[in-house]
């Protein structure tokens, strides 16, 4: 457990990372998960936030159980379905796809691994340019076959138009590349589906593209290091300092990468996810967060002034959110106690 300093932030200042990002780069951003809730936990805290930016600035505070909310376009724009009642979403949304051509008759099962090779792009888990991802959707009758857990957010990328052979552990086999017209690939974004929100077309999810104290990727399990969800076993000052050096951030968005597989042109279509039933919905918008989870709603901290959150308990997997467009000093002080979870 760590106890005292659990997160420190500093919207516009405090950098991240991604695999999307070129080598040696960073980015930054107004707003961040700055800490989350591991498995097993309760944390309990005060959020405090300094101003010495030299004038008032105006900042939310949420706790969320979810990175992104994605908010599907009304049911008269999708292909199909008259309420948002009519889909089902559950495991993992998804807008990575191949649209493949020739194929050789074998399917491929929800779940089966996919490989394939991109010289252009190393699998950060082994080090070389052969990739992977599992099978969310397989729609044969358009040959195309939506992918989630993808080796690295870039594998569909080469450097120049290259045939490439996709193969199923299942022995399916689907090919793109110049020598197969109409084919192509999106690099989009994936993440594990939190809830969906039937009545209002709202799908909240994880981003496993996100890492604060925890690492999005092995949410669920328990422990630290190498293996575990946390990502420093330290306690006290040290926690900080270790794993916030290295924030990672890469949140969804309404618009995705298409390449012409055969030319290598590329447009930015709507997000689109596939649901359970393999009906392909359209995102309208995507949120951090949604206007019933702030605790703290564009609240003005003057300048040389601090404001306090107190009374902060988080629960498993519950995210502290801030956002600020000036670049204010956030600080959580709080403990981390182990608890037993229960089902209901």
């Amino acid at each position: 457990m760590a106890n005292g300093l659990l997160a420190q932030y500093t919207p516009t200042v405090t950098k991240h990372t991604n695999l999307r990002l070129a080598t040696g780069t960073s980015s930054t951003s107004t707003y961040f998960p700055i800490y989350s809730c591991p498995g097993s936990t309760l944390t309990s805290g005060t959020l405090r936030i300094a101003n010495d930016t030299g004038a008032a600035a105006s900042v939310d505070v949420a706790i969320v159980e979810y990175t992104d909310a994605l908010q599907l376009d009304v049911p008269g724009n999708q292909p199909s379905g008259t309420y948002f009642s009519n889909y089902s979403l559950s495991g993992n949304a998804t807008s990575f796809v191949i649209e493949g051509s020739t194929w050789n008759s074998t399917g491929f099962a929800p779940d089966e691994v996919v490989t394939w090779t991109n010289t252009n792009i190393v699998n950060p888990a082994t080090g070389n340019n052969t990739h992977t991802g599992k099978v969310r959707r397989w729609d044969q009758a358009t040959t195309k076959l939506w992918l989630y857990d993808m080796s690295h957010p870039r594998a569909f990328e080469p450097a120049a138009p290259a045939n490439t052979t996709f193969t199923g552990a299942g022995g399916g086999i689907i090919y793109a590349g110049p020598s197969y017209a109409g084919t192509a690939v999106t690099t989009g974004f994936e993440g594990l589906i939190r809830y969906y929100d039937a009545t209002s077309g709202v799908v909240y999810l994880n981003n496993p593209e996100t890492a604060n104290n925890l690492d999005f990727q092995r949410l669920g399990a328990l422990g630290g290091g190498v293996s575990g969800e946390r990502r420093s076993s330290l306690n006290g000052a040290c926690y900080v300092t270790i794993t916030h050096t290295n924030l990672k951030f890469a949140p969804w968005t309404n618009t995705v990468t298409r390449r012409n597989a055969v030319t290598g042109a590329s447009t930015t279509p709507t997000t689109e996810i596939v649901d359970d039933n393999g009906v392909e919905l359209l995102v309208a918008s995507v949120a951090s967060v949604k206007v019933d989870n702030y605790i703290v709603r564009q609240k003005s901290v003057s300048d040389n002034a601090t404001l306090e959150v107190t009374g902060i308990v988080l629960g498993q997997y519950q995210h502290l959110y801030v956002a600020c467009s000036a670049a204010v000093n956030c600080s959580f002080v709080g403990f981390e106690e182990a608890i037993s979870v229960t089902p209901y």
